[in-house]
């Protein structure tokens, strides 16, 4: 603690080390001086000075008070002043105590926030699982109608689509959402990036006045990445840049194949994907550089410093590497590696329907009615004999008596959470326990629960997060009803 003792005029006589430290100034500059020109005591928002000076008892130092240094660095403080007597009563002065809290009110700030972040997280979590099971209803209907053939034919069917892209852009914003608010780890597949980083990239640029060039290297290798987090984290950097060129601007991305060598970064060595994003908008000053990633530091006044933060963490949970350079009135560069997938990304089969005819016996089960009966449609479109129900327990018992009966299913579609019941996770283990090699897909509108992100470690064949396109679940049923035939 920071100690200093004034004499009846105010006068400074004695400041200890703590004291030379928090107010910035040493002994000999110290001694003999008034003490408000020694200890600059203000308000930490208004600037008001602060007196302390005591009358004959203790003054404790209001909130928010402040200790200005001279190079104008502000230290927050508590303490007191109380004045001292000698043996007689007579007035020799008072003593100032202070104690810096800086750092404490740092760190309950950070936990307040977080504390707040991680409710907002709870909340968007209910909110996008509630909201996601409606989007899975709406695209499943727009799906039904499309496969109308008089509809397919009709000028209609245009609006459709339309509409069926606005529910997938609800989704991908709902996912992001989730992301900011509480994090979670990547639900991997395996794709190609120029696309997911054109529309990102796009999607930030509405109604800016800035345009973004592109260089996508030919022959790129596929990602294996959580295709939303990945599209989040070009949006955050886009949108960086254009508040970075308010009066427009050009906007440079490049996609490269890039094979990093041991010790060139803090990386493996092996094969990765190289994505750079430029801007020549204001830069950033030297001495902010170091801290953009750091949650809630911001260099804008209405910045809440999250999006750099985001962008970080997700580079790092798909074990890539992210760079910054940046020069004031010259621009901002950003570099991130990605690793490479070790296999090459599906390509459509263009030449094959994706309602192509399937056959096998489905159980789906699902706690949302409306989810039960369109899928029931959708399966029987797709050539499958499906059986639905609401919970767990039901499918468990509808399992057994079909492998009992000689009919068993071929796959088994769950939902992952059924508040109140038995959910697709505990349902799994038990039927493993009944037959180890039984088939399931996993589904859920909480995207970022770990067992969607790594849904073969938890016995599941298959993933389709909620809400899907009735391809995505078409897709996931081939694969799984292919490898049950091969197996």
């Amino acid at each position: 603690e920071g100690v200093v003792t004034v004499d009846n005029g105010g006068v400074v006589r004695f400041i200890n080390d703590s004291a030379c430290v928090l107010t910035g100034r040493p002994m000999a500059e110290a001694i003999g001086r008034p003490l408000q020109q020694v200890c600059v005591l203000q308000h930490e928002k208004t600037m008001a000075p602060v007196a302390v000076l005591a009358q004959g008892g203790a003054v404790e130092l209001p909130p928010q008070t402040v200790v200005r240094q001279p190079d104008g660095t502000a230290r927050l403080v508590e303490g007191r002043c109380a004045a001292m007597h000698d043996l007689n009563g007579r007035s020799l002065g008072a003593v100032l105590v202070l104690r810096d809290v800086t750092e404490q009110s740092r760190l309950e700030t950070e936990l307040q926030r977080a504390s707040k972040l991680e409710s907002v997280g709870l909340l968007a979590g209910g909110i996008a699982h509630d909201f996601n099971n409606i989007l899975a209803i709406i695209m499943g209907n727009l799906t039904l109608a499309m496969l109308d053939e008089g509809v397919r034919t009709s000028p209609a069917n245009r609006w459709l689509l339309d509409a069926e892209r606005g529910a997938v852009r609800a989704r991908d914003l709902t996912q992001q959402l989730l992301t900011f608010a509480k994090g979670g780890e990547p639900v991997r597949t395996t794709v190609q990036l120029p696309e997911v980083v054109r529309e990102a990239a796009e999607f930030a640029l509405h109604g800016s006045a800035v345009r973004c060039e592109f260089g996508i290297a030919a022959s790129l290798w596929a990602a294996e990445v959580d295709k939303g987090q990945i599209g989040q984290v070009v949006q955050n950097l886009v949108i960086n840049a254009v508040q970075a060129m308010p009066a427009g601007g050009v906007i440079r991305i490049t996609l490269d194949n890039a094979v990093l060598a041991a010790d060139e970064l803090p990386l493996p060595a092996g094969n990765y994907l190289k994505l750079v994003v430029s801007d020549s908008g204001s830069g950033i000053g030297p001495e902010q550089l170091p801290r953009i990633f750091e949650p809630y530091f911001t260099t804008k006044e209405s910045g809440i410093g999250l999006g750099l933060a985001t962008v970080y963490s997700i580079v790092r949970k798909h074990q890539g590497h992210v760079t910054v350079e940046s020069r004031l009135g010259q621009g901002t560069t950003f570099r991130f590696w990605l690793p490479a997938a070790t296999t090459a990304a599906a390509s459509p089969a263009h030449s094959q329907s994706p309602f192509a005819t399937l056959r096998g016996r489905v159980l789906f089960m699902d706690d949302e009615e409306p989810i039960r009966l369109m899928a029931s449609v959708l399966l029987a479109r797709l050539g499958l004999e499906a059986v639905t129900t609401e919970d767990g327990a039901e499918a468990v018992r509808l399992f057994v008596e079909a492998k009992k009966a000689g009919r068993p299913f071929d796959v088994v579609v769950m939902d992952l959470t059924v508040p109140g019941g038995v959910g697709g996770l505990q349902a799994m283990q038990q039927m493993r326990g009944i037959d180890p090699a039984v088939r399931a897909i996993v589904s859920s509108g909480y995207s970022s629960d770990p067992v969607m992100a790594d849904y073969r470690a938890h016995g599941f064949s298959g993933m389709v997060a909620k809400p899907y396109r009735i391809t995505d679940l078409a897709a996931a049923l081939r694969t799984v009803l292919q490898e049950s035939s091969r197996s």
